[in-house]
């Protein structure tokens, strides 16, 4: 469906600052007890071990992981015996 109401006002060209969408992510992982931190890890490599899960899939997800903590992303490439790309 097309819209009917009708915009106005002024257009304006901004710079839009880089997004962090991994800082969020990564506070609330390292906010999390030990114990909740390794049941988190277990899911993940569950999830990620899948044999549906292509090992490419499963870089990305890895890389994902390191770019919130990089020592979730070296702890779920060790259990998966993948190479972390980061």
């Amino acid at each position: 469906p097309i819209p009917s109401a009708i915009l106005t006002g002024r257009r304006e060209r901004r710079i839009i600052e880089k997004e962090n969408n991994f800082k969020e992510p990564g506070e609330r992982y390292r906010s999390w007890d030990p114990a909740r931190q390794e049941r988190f890890i277990r899911k993940w490599v569950d999830a990620l071990s899948d044999p549906r899960v292509t090992h490419e899939i499963r870089s990305i997800w890895i890389s994902y992981c390191s770019q919130a903590d990089r020592s979730l992303g070296q702890k779920l490439a060790s259990r998966l015996n993948v190479r972390p790309t980061m």
